[in-house]
Order: C-alpha cells, then sequence, then structure tokens
C-alpha cells in the first residue's frame, strides 16, 4: 500500500491478520493523513461483496472504531480517530485546537473516506458497490454530517441519536443541568422514584402493563403529577424536596427564551433509574468523578477560551449559545436540507430512544421536521429517509424497552434491492441498565446482536419484541395475543 503515502498520507503496509471463530482473514491496513488523523482500513480476504461500513465513533472519538465486525458479512470497513487521541489527563482540551476541532467535525472522516476507497478498490482491483456509514451520539451527527456536506460519500447512512445543535444546544443544556443539580441535587433514590411515578402514570398510556411508556408523546409532565411527590413537613423519603422539584421540572421541561420558545427539549419520562440520568445528572460516586453534564459544559471553556474576558459563571444558556454556534461551526450540524443526498440516490435512517438524555427526542424530531420542510416536504423526504424512535431506550442502549434493533439489514434492502423498510422488529435483550448495555455493545456495528447473546448469557431476563414504526406511527396493541410478541402489534397513527 505504499502507493497511497503522498505529501498528505502516511499509509503502511497491509498487513495479512488470521481468522477466527467471530472474523475471517483479513488485510489490515493503518495510517495517518495530514500528520494528524489515524485511520484504519480492513478487508476480507475472501467473501467480499463490494459492500464498505465506516464507523463513526460517538462522544468525542479519539481513537478507532470497529473494524473487524462486519467481515464475515461480505463488508470492508473502515474508521478513524478524527485527528485526535484519548488522553484523560487532558480531557477535551483538543477542542482548543481549530485544526483538531475541524477534523472531528468532519474533514477527519471526509478524508478517511476517500483513501478508503482507494486503498479497497486497489486491494481488490474492483470498486465498491455500495458505501454505508454508521454511528450512535456524535457519530449519528459525523453520518449526517456527511450526507449533508458530501452527499455522493454513502449510499446508505445509519445515524443514531444525532446530536443536532451538539454545540450551540447540547453544551447549553449541558451546563443548565448542572447549575440545578449543584443547586438542588438529585440523589440515587430520586432517580428511583422518578422511575416508579413515571411507570404508575404513563405505563397504561398505551394500553399494555409492561414497564415500558409505548407513547411517550402522551406522558406530559401534566400527566406525571409531579407536585404529588413533594414532601410532606418532616418527611424525608419517598419523596422530593421543593429545590429537588425544580431539577426535575427542568429536566423534563428544558430551557424556554423570554418569549416562552423552547430552545432546549427536556427529557421523555421514563427509565430514570436505569443509568443514564446517573451517567448525566447524578454521576456515579463509585467511577465518575463528575456527571457528563459537568464534563459536557466544561467543553464550553475550551471553545471559548479566545473570547476576552470569557467566565463559565457568566455564560447565559439562552443568549449566549449563538457564541457556541460560531466557535464550532465545524462541527455544527447545519439545518437538514437532504436534497442533494436524495437526488444523488442516498436513503437515510435515524433512530433515537424516546428516554435518552443528552440527545432528547424532541429535539431529534424537532430537526428532522425542519429537514423535511428543507427537503421538499414530507412526501419527498419519506423517498430516502425514516425516522424510528425507540420506547424505553436511552442512549443509543439500554432500557427497560425493546431497544436492540437490526437497522444494517433494511439498510441494505433499501439501497441494493429497493426495498424500503416499514415496520423493524426490535428485542429487548434482557439488559436495562446503560451502564452494561454500553459495555455489551463493545462498540460493534453488529451490537444488537452482541447484546441480545449477552442477554440470554445471564439469563434471558425479560426479553419480549416490539415492532419499531416509522414515525409518526407508534406500535400498537392488537388487543389480544402474547403482549411480549410484535407480532401482536401494528404499526398505528393518530
Amino acid at each position: 500500500m505504499y502507493q497511497f503515502t503522498d505529501l498528505d498520507h502516511a499509509v503502511e503496509p497491509g498487513v495479512v491478520v488470521a481468522g477466527s471463530e467471530d472474523r475471517p482473514a483479513y488485510c489490515r491496513v493503518r495510517g495517518v493523513i495530514d500528520g494528524t488523523i489515524r485511520f484504519e482500513v480492513t478487508m476480507p480476504l475472501e467473501g467480499w461483496k463490494g459492500r464498505l461500513m465506516f464507523h463513526a465513533l460517538g462522544g468525542s472519538a479519539g481513537r478507532i472504531g470497529d473494524t473487524t465486525s462486519l467481515l464475515g458479512e461480505g463488508f470492508a470497513m473502515a474508521s478513524t480517530d478524527t485527528g485526535h487521541e484519548t488522553n484523560p489527563a487532558e480531557g477535551d482540551a483538543f477542542f482548543r485546537d481549530q485544526n483538531a476541532l475541524i477534523n472531528f467535525g468532519s474533514r477527519g472522516i471526509r478524508l478517511t473516506t476517500l483513501v478508503a476507497k482507494r486503498i479497497i478498490a486497489a486491494f481488490y482491483a474492483d470498486e465498491i458497490d455500495h458505501a454505508y456509514i454508521w454511528g450512535c451520539s456524535t457519530g449519528g451527527r459525523a453520518g449526517l454530517e456527511e450526507a449533508l456536506r458530501y452527499p455522493d460519500d454513502y449510499d446508505g447512512v445509519i445515524a443514531g441519536a444525532p446530536a443536532p445543535g451538539w454545540a450551540s444546544e447540547l453544551l447549553s443544556w449541558s451546563l443548565a443541568g448542572a447549575r440545578a443539580q449543584q443547586a438542588n441535587p438529585l440523589t440515587l433514590e430520586s432517580l428511583d422514584l422518578l422511575d416508579k411515578n413515571s411507570r404508575t402514570r404513563c405505563d397504561l398510556l398505551d394500553d399494555v402493563a409492561d414497564g415500558v411508556i409505548g407513547r411517550p408523546d402522551l406522558c406530559t409532565t401534566e400527566a406525571l403529577e409531579l407536585e404529588a411527590l413533594l414532601c410532606d413537613d418532616g418527611q424525608t423519603k419517598d419523596c422530593l424536596a421543593q429545590g429537588q422539584l425544580e431539577t426535575v421540572r427542568f429536566m423534563y421541561e428544558g430551557i424556554t427564551d423570554e418569549s416562552g420558545r423552547v430552545v432546549s427539549h427536556g427529557v421523555s419520562p421514563g427509565a430514570e433509574s436505569m443509568g443514564d440520568w446517573m451517567l448525566w445528572v447524578t454521576g456515579n460516586p463509585d467511577f465518575m468523578p463528575v456527571s457528563a453534564q459537568v464534563g459536557s459544559s466544561a467543553i464550553i471553556e475550551h471553545l471559548l477560551h479566545r473570547a476576552p474576558g470569557f467566565k463559565l459563571d457568566d455564560f447565559d444558556v439562552v443568549n449566549d449559545r449563538h457564541l457556541l454556534a460560531e466557535a464550532a461551526a465545524s462541527a455544527e450540524l447545519p439545518r437538514g436540507n437532504f436534497t442533494q443526498f436524495r437526488e444523488s440516490g442516498g436513503k437515510l435512517i435515524v433512530y433515537n430512544g424516546w428516554s435518552d438524555v443528552p440527545i432528547r427526542a424532541n429535539r431529534t424530531l424537532a430537526y428532522m421536521a425542519d429537514a423535511a420542510q428543507l427537503s421538499g416536504g414530507p412526501g419527498k423526504m419519506a423517498e430516502f429517509s425514516r425516522v424510528y424512535m425507540v420506547p424505553g431506550m436511552l442512549h443509543c442502549a439500554g432500557g427497560p424497552g425493546a431497544w436492540a434493533a437490526d437497522y444494517i439489514g433494511p439498510m441494505i434492502e433499501w439501497v441494493e434491492e429497493g426495498e424500503a423498510p416499514s415496520r423493524i422488529i426490535a428485542t429487548h435483550p434482557g439488559i436495562t441498565n446503560w451502564f452494561e448495555a454500553a459495555a455489551a455493545m463493545q462498540e460493534s456495528a453488529d451490537w444488537h446482536t452482541r447484546v441480545i447473546r449477552a442477554g440470554a448469557k445471564k439469563g434471558g431476563i425479560n426479553q419480549f419484541t416490539r415492532p419499531l414504526c416509522p414515525y409518526p406511527q407508534y406500535a400498537q396493541y392488537a388487543g389480544s395475543g402474547d403482549v411480549n410478541d410484535a407480532v401482536n402489534f401494528t404499526c398505528a397513527e393518530e
């Protein structure tokens, strides 16, 4: 592979890696673009089906993603660290480097995509037939960046929890949440109370008593009757203090501006005790020095460190968010005009957990609704795009709902056979806790099979199936038959 080395690319020779029980033998090529962007490309020695799968990492990236899980399915694979390496001692300080920020935003994946296609074509002496990209959280954002900025790069984009408004909205919301928690902290016991209350008030909104809020769109703060959770005089258990209730209302209701317009959507109720709220709001004293809200809001300091006299304590979460949009323009999703992507023949699947804390469901829905208007209207949008909202799913993984689903198979059928997906069958794998689910996924493109196997290994607790319906449809119980079997549900619409 030395022929790909030039002033901008340092590419190692390919290394043959022996096959194993889980994967075939393959050729692995590693390299560096522009001196900073590390990448890896893998190609099965036999059985290639003309496909590329790119794994775009979530979080702050900083490492190479999955490049082996789909080799046995006939894919070549690729991933990149987007131009920086994770360093716990420095945290997210790379955001202070404009070049690293631009690489993280879209350039790292774009350049890796181009060189990966060249390497694969040279190795097989044949062009790629179909290119796909998958990622969740910032990885989902990266997929949408590709579709919007480079619409000819990929035939199929699978974007989980795609973080619209990553800098201006998510970071501002994180800072506001950290401030609310500091002023009136919730505890792990508070999360148990909120979880129980959500299920009590909203479980039956879909006419099925299964511990999953199947119609979170109907589970409003009014339906939660939060005032009933206030402590009586002298009460200290199984209740919330007035200040804690204010923190809870912030989490559910989000941020509004002076006119009452929602600028940051709140978290949809449900699964409050299953890890996502712990990760983002309360933190876990056993292994987390700070919550993710505190950690994420610190990125504001990195992005705005050049602003004269900037102080995080003075940042206004409503009126100053435009400063973040400007500072992080290279990593901020543009408004979703997918017209060129549609005209290039691209297909898009977006999925998001209804109980996702950082990438709140209504934020994603608002972005996609705006995208539909910019892309020719809902009818045009439906020609190439599907949105799947997953009841009882946390951030990319975990939760009490049926959250383990294969999006790759339906995408292949859509791109290669012209068969647009309708309902997708999802499984609750017997794992609810976010931390356990994330560990079982192993950041793998075939994560749904891994978590189902992991759940079966631990005893298959509460495994069941549900259909995921293209939004705005939802899964409705037919009224008879086993409620644990997706066959007894239909996709309905108000």
